[in-house]
């Protein structure tokens, strides 16, 4: 094997195996792969090998590179020395006409593509070709149209994607609530169904019935107006809805259902009690559920469902809740934890500008919060803490419960609360905490995004006396990650 100098002895990525430069080069667009073939000779093996194509250009079609550009793409395709295709990705804005991404996804599956990825603006409406739908080979697809029309095919010459395993759509407008119904039922192996801020407006009815789901996915401003959603999947295991309220949702078949995430992005004071019966509704189908996460409207929409006809969650581990520290939410929370017997994860996020994304968390230790200054004239390191707002008062009392709540006394091991602004309603939660959760381990306080906690505050909250003999209670401060908005960057 060929060994290349470079700085410090010998170029060890050079050395690396044909498939893992591969995987290494699929995050390149393909021009700069086609750069590096000037390297030696085996880089240029490597890179007229490689079966990831990713070509992602944002100049229009008045621009002089444009043919050439369109021509490269054709003459790849079709003299690329590679016989499958593992993922051909495309992003191209309104940069071609719809007849050059006809050829383009055909020359893709005529080389056995397995993930394909398409964000472009048709300027029309755009239907799935012949030679897509009968893919073989075809495992994901992912598709953003701009906002326009998807037209579907007739579910009488469906008879494909039968390997289809994912299927992403955003920014899509569907407008044939039965065909967008017979298509997904149509894809037998389907696993993973996800819905990004789609038009469903103009549709009556939403049907999902398919034997073979696992994951579905309702995701960020998806337009429904009065169009109701009815869901049928009995091996389904993960329900996460992440959009502005339907007409109504229908639940049958859930036997499988394990993580269960409601989280209305629209939310109407007004519409509380709509919201509670809705979301009353998906989860009393769903009593085995091991995980749940709820949003502030879910909470306050079943402030009176859940009183009326409480559901019991026997196999719940861990509940996640997005709430105001208030009556409303703590009545719900109480009855929520009275009827998870086997609970062990408790994770409350009551910071109001904050948003909801837990990957966006990243803590520091307590010891990290003090700024030291080093004083002007003297060289003294002085700490000084960096307090919160406005202190609130306490608007309600945590009562302590009247019967014994099984998983506080017996399960519960940890406790987050995120978004802490040292207001007496949070200090008296976690005093409640702290004096009935027998068992707990962990207590971990984790600061609003936009502040600091101060020394008295923690020194309050250190001071509270606690039952469990064993539990670690720390303070964190939250700082937000880089959150990308482009949509490749998830593909």
């Amino acid at each position: 094997m060929e060994t290349y100098c470079c700085s410090n002895g010998i170029d060890r990525i050079s050395s690396l195996p044909v498939d893992i430069l591969h995987i290494i080069l699929s995050n390149l667009c393909i021009f700069d792969v086609i750069h590096m073939t000037v390297l030696s000779k085996r880089w240029k093996n490597i890179c007229t090998t490689i079966p990831y194509f990713r070509f992602d250009s944002n100049f229009s079609d008045s621009d002089p590179d444009f043919e050439e550009f369109k021509e490269f793409i054709d003459t790849f395709l079709i003299s690329h020395k590679t016989i499958s295709l593992v993922r051909f990705i495309l992003s191209c804005s309104n940069m071609f006409e719809s007849t050059d991404i006809l050829r383009f996804i055909d020359a893709a599956t005529r080389r056995n593509v397995e993930q394909l990825v398409l964000w472009f603006s048709p300027c029309e409406p755009f239907e799935l070709p012949h030679c897509l739908v009968t893919c073989e080979s075809l495992h994901v697809l992912k598709l953003n149209l701009c906002g326009y029309i998807l037209k579907l095919p007739n579910h009488n010459h469906l008879g494909g994607f039968r390997q289809l395993k994912l299927l992403h759509l955003c920014n899509v407008e569907l407008l044939d609530g039965h065909l967008t119904s017979c298509f997904f039922s149509e894809c037998l192996l389907l696993e993973k169904l996800e819905l990004c801020d789609c038009n469903l407006q103009h549709m009556n009815l939403l049907y999902i019935a398919s034997k073979s789901l696992l994951y579905l996915t309702f995701d960020e401003g998806n337009y429904y107006d009065n169009c109701e959603i009815k869901i049928s999947c009995p091996a389904l295991k993960f329900l996460t809805y992440k959009s502005p309220m339907p007409k109504d949702i229908v639940i049958n078949n859930l036997f499988s259902i394990e993580h269960v995430n409601i989280n209305f992005d629209d939310y109407d004071r007004n519409c509380d009690e709509k919201i509670g019966i809705l979301v009353h509704k998906m989860i009393k189908e769903a009593p085995s559920i091991s995980l749940l996460k709820l949003c502030k409207a879910s909470l306050k929409g079943l402030y009176k469902e859940a009183c009326l006809s409480p559901i019991c969650f026997n196999k719940l581990k861990s509940l996640k809740l997005k709430l105001g520290v208030d009556e409303d939410c703590m009545q719900v929370m109480i009855r929520l934890l009275k009827y998870s017997p086997n609970l062990e994860v408790l994770k409350l996020w009551c910071d109001e500008d904050g948003e909801w994304r837990e990957n966006y968390l990243k803590y520091q230790e307590w010891c990290d919060y003090w700024q030291v200054r080093e004083d002007q004239g003297r060289g003294d390191k002085v700490l000084h803490p960096t307090p919160l707002g406005k202190k609130l008062q306490c608007t309600y009392k945590m009562h302590d419960p009247e019967e014994s709540i099984v998983c506080l006394d017996s399960h519960l091991k940890s406790i987050q609360l995120i978004g802490f602004k040292d207001e007496e309603n949070e200090i008296e939660l976690i005093r409640f905490f702290l004096k009935n959760a027998r068992v707990l381990e962990k207590f971990r306080i984790v600061c609003a995004g936009y502040a600091l906690t101060s020394e008295e505050a923690s020194k309050k909250v250190l001071n509270i006396p606690t039952t469990s003999s064993q539990v670690l209670l720390t303070f964190h401060d939250a700082k937000l990650k880089r959150w990308s908005d482009n949509w490749l960057d998830n593909c």
